[in-house]
């Protein structure tokens, strides 16, 4: 008996050194799976922001003026290295309605999408701005271009993105579109239905799936159940990403079938293909971007803001990992922008923007009262 007894331990012994060897061996891919980087809190607003973009030495953010506002509908430039604000990018003629969402392409051209107000108050405005810095270290920002979208049909524009060529594509969201414009500042249809009552399958919005859901321990409920259409943008390549919270996941295009005008939009509609599925019934994939700084990164970086955590998505696969599940930094992230490295031969930095939406009643029927908690949190993402 004794000697089965110690057989059986030093079985055991052996069971559990495999299993302890198993662990450790398993380890650093459970932690790069859910982490594969480090998170840094960059600022706190104390007014609901949306939109971010930068460069070298800035980041810029929009401040919509909805929700927590206290200082008005504007765009603010912070310090890359401190979060200080160092600037307030002047007003266009008449002041910003609903300053959303930004692009920097280089070059000091700041790109702002104006939504029109919300509920819009008018036609979405795509405002172009070139700024420097002085010998005194002082920013300096000029309006340079303005294009109105006064008299095409968009309810409400969701996201602005600057293509290879130099022209930009706008999302809407409520009948669902993308809509282009030149090189000249002419806006032309790119994707859009031939009628309001003619939805595109892939860009219109449509009724939430599922019912009693939450949202960091809230319990939420859209406006008129409305889960809207085309949102967030991204480029890379021949090939326009797009994100729904009507369809969830990824989707994506090729530019050539965004500008093929000659072809119905019902029938180019059906070549978008899906890069990533809906996960979730309640799903919004939010402040999709590549790396511009590394062409051999294929991830799509993007905010999951009803679970609160930063994701990304393989972008020839579809494959999903969690970066991050720091709820407080990551508290319904809209907005995600790389920065470049800032040494030669350092890595990117992912910028990322929070606006606690889901805390607001007014996009939260389920809310009797906001619920938000201040300061609003700019987060950084370094990979490793």
């Amino acid at each position: 008996m004794r000697g089965a007894v110690s057989l059986d331990w030093r079985a055991m012994r052996s069971l559990l050194s495999a299993l302890a060897a198993l662990v450790l061996l398993l380890a650093p891919q459970v932690a790069s799976a859910k982490s594969g980087g480090r998170v840094d809190t960059l600022a706190h607003r104390d007014a609901l922001i949306h939109g971010i973009a930068g460069d070298e030495d800035y980041v810029f953010v929009t401040e919509p003026g909805i929700g927590v506002a206290t200082d008005g509908p504007r765009v603010v430039a912070l310090d890359r290295d401190s979060g200080r604000q160092k600037a307030v990018i002047p007003a266009p003629p008449g002041g910003f309605k609903l300053p959303f969402t930004l692009r920097a392409p280089g070059d000091g051209r700041l790109v702002v999408l104006d939504a029109g107000g919300f509920p819009p108050q008018g036609p979405p405005i795509v405002y172009d701005y070139a700024y420097r810095t002085d010998r005194k270290g002082k920013l300096h920002a000029k309006l340079t271009r303005t294009v109105d979208f006064a008299g095409n049909p968009l309810g409400f524009a969701e996201d602005v993105e600057v293509l290879p060529n130099g022209e930009y594509v706008v999302s809407e969201s409520v009948f669902g579109g993308l809509w282009l414009i030149g090189r000249d500042g002419k806006v032309r249809p790119g994707l859009v239905p031939a009628a309001p009552d003619q939805p595109l399958p892939g860009l219109a919005g449509c009724p939430f799936l599922g019912s009693n859901h939450t949202v960091g321990g809230l319990p939420f409920a859209a406006p008129g159940n409305f889960a809207p259409g085309a949102g967030s943008l991204a480029v890379h390549g021949d090939e326009l990403y797009l994100s729904s919270t009507c369809v969830g996941g990824v989707q994506k295009l090729k530019l050539a079938t965004l500008r093929d005008g000659s072809r119905p939009a019902a029938e180019r509609a059906a070549e978008i293909v899906t890069v990533a599925p809906r996960r979730n019934d309640l799903e919004s994939l939010k402040g999709i971007t590549f790396d511009p700084y590394d062409a051999k990164d294929p991830w799509i970086y993007a905010g999951d803001p009803f679970r609160r955590q930063l994701i990304r998505i393989h972008s020839r696969t579809g494959k999903r990992e969690v970066l991050s599940k720091d709820a407080k930094r990551f508290d319904f992230t809209v907005s995600t922008a790389f920065l470049p490295p800032e040494r030669r031969h350092g890595r990117s930095t992912l910028v990322t923007a929070s606006d606690q939406e889901y805390r607001w009643s007014v996009l939260n029927i389920a809310l009797t009262a906001d619920q938000f908690r201040p300061p609003f949190v700019i987060a950084e993402y370094h990979k490793r």
